[in-house]
């Protein structure tokens, strides 16, 4: 791809727009008034999935050393291991997903601004996709209760330790609800800057001044 190719004066011009993610980090910007006290709960709230990710992470891989450990070199394997490693993934992906909608760090293409440079557009786009994504993940989150509610019901555990099979099935839930949490929030930050004019600024600096050319 070259500056030919797309006809304009430097990539800058091309780069996407820095989109409005849940997370407050500067949350002097007129976009995130009045939400002072909402971050502070927030924050302690970030911080706990960053604990639960870390601990997860670690013992998993721990778990895994000693597996290879256990089987390959004194050839005793312990089998709860086997049981013990899905469940620390699970959790690990499921609030990873959460954390990563927070930080809104999903993959983007960044195709739309090549097609306009708008911001109010790119706005509004964005503010489409994240309606669709909390729809989507409400969706999901209503299947994972009702498997959830039914796992409990019927108080399923596993094979070799006994664990309850409703510690899988909450962490599924914990992510979806901290997903829509954050898409919730994302819409109405992003509805806000619509309604509001708060357009100018909530993007890269390439934007600031030339409000809607």
């Amino acid at each position: 791809m070259t500056k030919e190719l797309l006809h304009t004066g430097g990539f800058d011009d091309v780069l996407p727009h820095e989109p409005i993610i849940p997370a407050a980090h500067d949350p002097a910007k007129p976009v995130c008034r009045g939400l002072g006290g909402f971050y502070a709960v927030e924050r302690r709230l970030a911080w706990l999935m960053s604990v639960i990710l870390f601990t997860a992470i670690l013992y998993l891989g721990l778990l895994m050393a000693a597996q290879v450990f256990m089987r390959y070199v004194i050839a005793s394997p312990f089998l709860g291991i086997e049981e013990l490693a899905p469940i620390l993934a699970l959790w690990i992906y499921f609030i990873g997903m959460a954390y990563c909608t927070r930080e809104r760090d999903h993959i983007q293409g960044g195709v739309l601004t090549l097609v306009t440079q708008n911001p109010r557009t790119v706005l509004s786009v964005h503010l489409f996709g994240t309606l669709v994504s909390l729809v989507t993940v409400a969706v999901f989150a209503w299947f994972a209760w009702d498997f959830a509610a039914y796992n409990l019901s019927l108080n399923r555990k596993s094979t070799y330790m006994r664990l309850p099979k409703y510690i899988l099935d909450f962490s599924i839930v914990s992510g979806f609800a901290l997903v829509i949490l954050y898409l919730a929030l994302q819409t109405f930050l992003e509805a806000r800057a619509l309604i509001t004019d708060q357009i100018t600024g909530q993007f890269t600096g390439q934007f600031t001044g030339k409000g809607g050319n």
